[in-house]
């Protein structure tokens, strides 16, 4: 139960940090009548060596973490609503701590690209789907979470501004002007893991 209603904790402070109302269907504005452009022309600069490993930032009380490898792909996360993801399972079921209760989330592409020059990483990761069925009622909705800043000069730190676009069944579309004005910041620590 601690679990879910962390997650429910969460998920309400993402969605008022995202303009969330009670007016519009989940359908009724995709992502790319909402999001900015995220990533640049082409793919970035390679993915260097020192970025590979655990990140970590903490948040509330949650974190988000990703687990970069070699060229640059994502293939585990700790996402701030479901919890550690192995992106090459599509997703995580939880089951709730009362009868009848549980959560699902189906993950999306989450992807990487870096500008050597700048020294800036960006991170895009999409949470396509996710179902939470808890004893005061159901929710559902999808999320963006987009992360983007410069990485420190020994490789150790990275400053990131994240902005969540969080759509919720029956919820008005995210404030994209509200959310760009406003973003997120987080620093993310490069943890020591053998």
């Amino acid at each position: 139960m601690n679990k879910i209603l962390a997650l429910l904790s969460c998920f309400i402070f993402v969605s008022a940090l995202a303009g969330c109302g009670a007016q519009r269907r989940l359908e009724s504005k995709t992502p790319e009548d909402v999001l900015p452009e995220f990533f640049g022309e082409g793919r970035g600069d390679a993915f260097p060596d020192f970025l590979v490993g655990v990140w970590e930032a903490e948040i509330a009380n949650s974190k988000w973490a990703f687990k970069f490898e070699r060229d640059g792909s994502i293939l585990k996360i700790i996402h701030v609503l479901a919890g550690e993801v192995d992106l090459r399972q599509e997703g995580v079921y939880l089951e709730g701590p009362d009868e009848g209760t549980y959560a699902v989330f189906v993950m999306g592409p989450c992807e990487t690209q870096y500008n050597a020059s700048e020294r800036e990483l960006r991170v895009k990761i999409v949470l396509d789907y996710y179902q939470m069925v808890l004893p005061q009622g159901d929710l559902e909705g999808k999320s963006y979470d987009y992360f983007k800043g410069p990485v420190s000069e020994d490789g150790k730190i990275w400053k990131a501004e994240w902005r969540s676009y969080s759509w919720l069944e029956g919820a008005d579309p995210p404030n994209a002007d509200a959310i760009e004005a406003e973003p997120i910041p987080l620093v993310f620590m490069k943890l020591k893991i053998e």
